[in-house]
């Protein structure tokens, strides 16, 4: 129990489960990230079927020891060639689209762990995916049209406010191509990128 101007506040905290992924709702699978609740993506029950088969075998080989093989891994984030900056550390890359039977799939990269998720649609996309998602599809075929504000390889598209926080839309050009990062914070902004939303380097 806190007090908070006055209020009494409850904080519970609810542990992770042992045997993921859990379902609801006639099979539902939800995933939580920070203070957004939505339905889980492909990748993303794969992953907590792996996370739980993990926790599993762990489990065995204290009551018996045996040989497994080692469980599958997501894929990693490729790394930055050298010559780049670092992304932002918040927010949503759009890593690909690709189009199947009329239906556009992206994959993302969220930019605060890294992991990156495959076969999203704007359809089943949260809200933060949704926006980046969104934001991309405004994006014109010729980027020369687009109002870029550029420091060296970096740029900023754009910024948006919600009430005390911002928000900005970024792109970074790379010897492969542009990057493209949508729905960055704050506290995700570090070396150049603070310079080019006109924060002060830090300390």
């Amino acid at each position: 129990m806190h007090d908070l101007a006055g209020k009494k506040i409850i904080r519970i905290l609810v542990p992770r489960g042992d045997d993921p992924p859990y379902a609801l709702d006639d099979n539902k699978v939800y995933v939580r990230s920070e203070a957004e609740t939505g339905l889980a993506v492909r990748d993303e029950i794969v992953e907590l079927v792996i996370r739980g088969s993990s926790l599993g075998q762990k489990e065995t080989e204290v009551k018996k020891p045996v040989k497994t093989a080692p469980a599958p891994s997501m894929e990693p984030a490729p790394h930055l060639p050298a010559e780049t900056e670092n992304p932002p550390r918040t927010g949503v890359e759009v890593v690909s689209v690709e189009e199947r039977s009329g239906t556009r799939y992206f994959t993302l990269r969220d930019l605060r762990n890294g992991n990156v998720v495959k076969n999203v649609t704007k359809t089943s996309a949260r809200r933060l995916w949704h926006y980046a998602i969104s934001a991309y599809l405004q994006l014109p075929a010729d980027i020369s049209s687009v109002a870029i504000q550029w420091q060296r390889d970096i740029g900023l598209l754009g910024t948006q406010k919600q009430g005390s926080s911002v928000r900005y839309d970024m792109v970074q050009r790379t010897a492969g191509g542009y990057r493209w990062y949508f729905g960055v914070t704050d506290d995700g902004i570090h070396g150049p990128w603070r310079a080019l939303v006109g924060q002060e380097d830090e300390a």
